[in-house]
């Protein structure tokens, strides 16, 4: 039997707003071949593409290949910073989804501690050279676009429906006219910088 990868990556690292989301992708090479469609790096496919190629997934998961979401949520970011969230999260997703007989590729330079019973490899740029970290790309982005657009609806001065939360000018200005809202990342500049600021 051919061997399974297991693809990992996140989205939201640099959002100035709610939850990270990491994705990891199991099946074999092979099944991409029979898909109707290419799965690429999610920044390089439209949102309308994103979603079918999600949707796709999303109702045949569990017969050729599978994949777990894991949220890194606002709170645990601003408690022990983004970079240590992600790293938890990719190795919870791991632990979850993955054989100690998969190949396991993620995407960025870093490696979680106590993977040492696992097959993993950080790669620079996985997502636009392994297709089981585009297809954990494509689900991660599509599903973190579906809680901002959530966050939007509750409060959408900030236009998180355009900017998915990254700092944008329309973001800052809207900042800097209405204030911090209960969703932004506090321990984020320029957030932190204007809580300060307000607080002097």
């Amino acid at each position: 039997m051919s061997e399974y990868v297991v693809g990992v990556d996140e989205v939201g690292r640099g959002s100035l707003v709610g939850s990270a989301i990491v994705c990891a992708f199991r099946s074999q090479n092979s099944f991409f071949q029979e898909l109707p469609f290419d799965v690429i790096d999610s920044k390089k496919i439209n949102k309308k593409k994103r979603e079918e190629i999600y949707n796709y997934f999303k109702l045949n998961k569990g017969f050729n290949f599978n994949y777990q979401i894991i949220v890194g949520k606002k709170k645990f970011i601003e408690k022990f910073n983004i970079h240590n969230v992600v790293l938890q999260c990719m190795k919870q997703s791991i632990i979850l989804l993955s054989k100690k007989t998969d190949t396991v590729i993620i995407d960025g330079k870093f490696i979680p501690n106590g993977m040492e019973d696992y097959k993993v490899k950080a790669l620079v740029k996985a997502d636009d050279k392994i297709n089981q970290v585009s297809a954990a790309s494509i689900i991660a982005k599509v599903y973190r676009d579906k809680l901002i657009t959530k966050l939007h609806s509750k409060d959408n001065v900030y236009q998180w429906n355009k900017n998915a939360g990254y700092g944008t000018k329309n973001h800052l200005d809207a900042i800097y006219s209405h204030g911090v809202s209960k969703f932004h990342r506090t321990t984020y500049q320029p957030i932190s910088k204007l809580i300060k600021k307000l607080s002097t």
